[in-house]
This record gives structure tokens, C-alpha cells and sequence, in this order.
């Protein structure tokens, strides 16, 4: 378990509003382990001069793909978007 964290930016309902429950979950796994990975990815603060903050990312798994932003300083995960797409056979 890392001190990093995560949340959704602005917030869940712009996020992952209308995702199934099965589906929320599984963003919220993943964010958690892009939180661990930035947490062993960053050792310490940034120097004075970074401000700490990444750009947009995006990382994707199977039918999903998160866009999310790194803040090194508050050691937090944003998640900025989410897309899910349905598997054709399940619906």
C-alpha cells in the first residue's frame, strides 16, 4: 500500500456516470494501481523548480481506458475520463 491516493476530477458522476457497477469497480482498481506505480515511481519531492504535476496520460486494459493526471506534491492520482467499451457478445 503506497501514501498515494486517487480521486475522480471533477467527480465520480462526470467520470464514470452511467458505467455499470462491475465496471466502476474495475476503474477503481485501476486507478488504485496506476496510484501504487507513480508512488514507486516518484521517490520524493519534486525540486523547486517542478511543479510536480504530469500532463494527461492514458493507460488502457481490455475494453477500458482511463485518462488521468499525476500530482506529485499532493502524492494523488486524477482521473480525468473514462471509456468503456461493451463486449458485442455480453452487451
Amino acid at each position: 500500500m503506497s501514501d498515494w491516493t486517487w480521486e475522480y476530477e471533477p467527480d465520480a458522476d462526470h467520470v464514470v456516470g452511467g458505467l455499470t457497477p462491475r465496471v466502476r469497480a474495475d476503474v477503481d482498481a485501476l486507478a488504485q494501481r496506476l496510484a501504487d506505480a507513480a508512488a514507486v515511481r516518484y521517490l520524493g519531492d519534486p525540486s523547486e523548480h517542478d511543479s510536480g504535476v504530469s500532463g494527461i496520460r492514458d493507460h488502457a486494459e481490455g475494453r477500458l481506458i482511463v485518462w488521468y493526471m499525476e500530482h506529485r506534491r499532493l502524492a494523488i492520482l486524477l482521473v480525468l475520463r473514462v471509456q468503456h467499451w461493451p463486449d458485442p457478445e455480453t452487451g
